[in-house]
This record gives structure tokens, sequence and C-alpha cells, in this order.
């Protein structure tokens, strides 16, 4: 059967715009802590925090080149039961604006030891890749859920050719690897990506 290699994704990606983060009463989240709710409805307005589509974080419109601030919001994105992305650095939660997702895989190694994929997201936060969460989004990669399945998380360019290497795409549209997930895996595992 011909397979072809999955395509690599986009790099072209336009610039982020400068935003401003104005929170209107009506549009308030009730599942945000009181203080914060109390806070929004009193008319203030929000710094704007924003987690760019490539990983990127910005104040403001500026980009942070702060290593340690930026691999402190990386681990700290959360989201509330009513859709708002945050930050959740305790006692604070801050909300933000998300234009991808909330995190990142910035390296995917294919372990003997473990029979299976460690990951490194942004935030130097450690992960075994669920396979059955790996989602092949056309164009643009890989995605998996992370955090107990809380979130997805997008691969960048070096975690996705690191994988990839390991992958091929069947005409039908299938994912075959040759990673194994469980010690008693066979080789050449099937993996069936949904695709976006």
């Amino acid at each position: 059967q011909r397979r072809s290699k999955a395509r690599e994704p986009s790099s072209s990606t336009p610039p982020p715009p400068e935003t401003k983060a104005i929170m209107r009463p009506e549009l308030i989240d009730p599942t945000l802590p009181p203080v914060v709710q109390k806070f929004l409805a009193s008319g203030a307005r929000l710094e704007s925090i924003r987690l760019d589509a490539e990983g990127r974080w910005w104040h403001r419109g500026v980009p942070f080149d702060n290593k340690k601030l930026i691999d402190l919001f990386s681990s700290s994105v959360g989201r509330t039961e009513g859709g708002t992305w945050v930050l959740e650095i305790p006692p604070f939660t801050y909300p933000i604006e998300v234009e991808d997702t909330g995190y990142f895989v910035t390296s995917a190694r294919v372990s003997s030891d473990t029979n299976g994929v460690q990951l490194k997201l942004q935030g130097n936060i450690e992960e075994r890749l669920d396979l059955n969460s790996l989602i092949y989004d056309e164009g643009r990669g890989f995605l998996c859920k992370v955090r107990e399945g809380r979130f997805l998380a997008r691969f960048k360019r070096s975690a996705y050719y690191a994988l990839a290497e390991h992958m091929t795409m069947a005409e039908d549209g299938q994912i075959v690897g040759d990673v194994e997930e469980q010690d008693d895996a066979e080789t050449g595992l099937s993996i069936g990506l949904r695709s976006f």
C-alpha cells in the first residue's frame, strides 16, 4: 500500500495584532472567581495578556522576553467551566486571551525504556503521550491531549518532526506509526487520527 509522509505544518502565520481586553458586564463569565467578577463588574479594564497561535506570550502588544515568566505563564494556563482562559497562579486567577491552544509541545522523544513517547511542554512540563488522543490538523501538524486530558496541546515544529519520523500517512488518511504504547503492544501500531 502506497503511503506518503504526513505534511509539515505551515510556517506562514500573520503577526499578532495589538489588542486590548475590555470586558462588558453582560459578558462576564459567572464561573470566574467572585473577586475577578467584581473587578470586571466595576468597569475596570484588564491588562491584555495573550498567548498566540505559535505559543508566544504578549502583553499589550509587546512580546515577552523573560524566560522565567514565560515558563511560569505557560505552566499556569487554565480554563473556567464557562470557557474563559485564565492564568492560575495561586492565589490569583487572571483572564487571558488564547488564540489557539493553551499548551504547546516543544519536544517529543520515542523512549525504548517506557515503550511510548515522552513529551515536553512549554513551561518545562513533562508528560507521556496518550496516542489515542493524537489528532492530525491538516496543514498544521499534530495536537494531543495533555494535563490529564483537560487541554489540547499543539506540537511545535521540532516536536512535530521528531514524531513524524515514526509515522506515515496512508492514502485512506490513516496515520501508521512504529511507536508502542504498552509493554505487550505490537510494533507497527495503527493510529486512527481525527482530522480537522
